[in-house]
């Protein structure tokens, strides 16, 4: 009875090490300076979840989404009004290179209708620094190593 114990012991730790693997953080530097003013913070984030900044201040939040694949971040801007918050070309999300900092143009106007060209104005620049592992989440998982 005793070495069944231990043995269901020893296989619980290795199923939770295994979790642990999958589910590492990563955190995320963000501010923004435009013409409505300043904000920054920071965000502990999970793989395959998204991350929500919300910058009262400016009038827009912020959403962060990164993956099983570290190079790339998928980020949205919502706004307040109906006049804040895009990307470029009055898209509210797109794909960044999250390898390295990242200035985003943040644009305000009105989004894309139809087949209608908008042209936005600048209003400032959202900036991003991810801080992620050194080996991708999958990496351990597929060699065999448990933290």
């Amino acid at each position: 009875m005793r070495g069944q114990s231990q043995s269901i012991i020893v296989v619980l730790t290795l199923l939770f090490s295994a979790n642990v693997s999958f589910a590492q953080d990563y955190s995320v530097g963000f501010g923004a300076d435009t013409e409505r003013g300043k904000d920054a913070g920071s965000l502990d984030c999970r793989f395959g979840r998204a991350c929500h900044a919300k910058m009262e201040s400016l009038g827009f939040s912020v959403r962060v989404k990164i993956s099983r694949e570290l190079a790339f971040a998928d980020i949205s801007i919502e706004g307040d009004d109906r006049d804040c918050c895009y990307f470029e070309n009055g898209k509210s999300e797109m794909g960044i290179d999250a390898r390295g900092p990242s200035k985003v143009p943040i644009f305000k106007g009105r989004g894309p209708k139809g087949g209608l060209f908008i042209l936005n104005e600048r209003m400032g620049y959202l900036y991003l620094r991810f801080d992620l592992p050194k080996h991708r989440p999958s990496d351990k998982a597929q060699s065999g190593g448990l933290i």
